[in-house]
């Protein structure tokens, strides 16, 4: 009996690498935190400079509109007055402002100062205006508190954001409406809107529409001697405007009626524009009607509205004097 030859036990080579297992995966962390915190980064910096801009940049001071040193943007009618106060300190607020009739700045006042002036001035306006340059009368004034006396003994009251003549002292115009000329960009808007939308309301059914309404000229007075005007009224206004009308729509018209302009239109006579043109109104060439009338003003400083326009009085046929 053979005995059984055991294999032998086979053991690991020297230097053998027994493959090493490899150690747990390690969880990512979910990128949500990081954002949070970037985010949150992100706005407490833009909070901190909001902060240090809003604490650096200058801040609107209240406008100082005590009559003792109101800057000259803010209306003669917004200015308040102490009750304390001396019967000529609107002369502080008074320095330095131009009250002028019109755009044409040819009539005006201007206080240099808080006791001199420079008048420009017609001694007959309607007549003179149209041959004479305007005379200019420098010289000192006082204020008794809304009343102004130059020293030429013209005398002017004030009236809201306006001065009004009061005599006829050196000019003839008595009753004429002074605007602070810083004001003239909001006031000859705001009239010419007045007049626009009082005339739209008023015109006949038949007549054409027209875009809008364009002053011209404009001289006004607080002449409550005419009738038509009454105490709630502010002033009247010797007024040239042109109606302004669609181009393209007269330029069609024309071409059909075979005609060479817009007054050879006007000229025609069932042109649709006779309403336009029948009292005193002419076509021009630049597709416009001009025309005048007076329009009474009623404003509270603020806004404008036109409470009627008239060329006659009381149904005479004989037109009042223009200013």
């Amino acid at each position: 009996m053979q005995a059984q030859t055991v294999a032998p036990v086979q053991q690991s080579p020297v230097n053998y690498q027994v493959t090493p297992t490899p150690p747990p995966a390690i969880k990512k962390a979910k990128p949500f935190g990081m954002i949070f915190a970037i985010i949150f980064c992100l706005i407490s910096l833009g909070l901190v400079i909001y902060i240090v801009i809003d604490k650096t940049k200058p801040q609107d001071k209240p406008i100082d509109t005590s009559a003792i040193s109101a800057p000259l943007s803010v209306r003669l009618s917004e200015i308040t007055i102490p009750d304390d106060a001396e019967a000529d300190v609107l002369k502080n607020t008074l320095a330095g402002r131009t009250f002028t009739v019109n755009s044409t700045f040819d009539e005006y006042i201007t206080f240099t100062n808080e006791s001199k002036y420079e008048l420009s001035y017609y001694r007959n306006p309607t007549e003179d205006r149209l041959k004479l340059q305007a005379s200019t009368d420098p010289g000192t004034y006082t204020v008794s508190d809304k009343t102004i006396a130059l020293s030429n003994g013209e005398t002017f009251q004030i009236t809201g954001d306006y001065l009004v003549k009061t005599n006829n002292k050196i000019s003839n115009n008595k009753t004429t409406v002074y605007f602070d000329a810083l004001q003239l960009d909001s006031i000859i808007p705001n009239i010419s809107i007045a007049l626009n939308t009082y005339l739209n309301t008023n015109k006949s059914t038949d007549a054409p529409d027209f875009e809008k309404i364009r002053i011209d000229r404009f001289y006004c007075r607080a002449d409550y001697s005419v009738k038509k005007m009454t105490n709630a009224d502010s002033y009247l206004c010797d007024t040239s405007y042109s109606y302004i009308f669609d181009q393209t729509k007269l330029t069609n018209q024309i071409k059909k009626a075979k005609v060479k302009d817009f007054p050879a239109y006007c000229a025609l006579k069932k042109n649709p524009y006779l309403n336009y043109i029948v009292d005193e109104g002419v076509c021009t060439k630049d597709f416009t009607i001009s025309t005048w009338a007076y329009a009474i003003i009623r404003t509270d400083n603020i806004s404008y509205r036109i409470t009627g326009i008239f060329r006659t009085i009381d149904d005479s046929a004989e037109a009042i004097p223009r200013y």
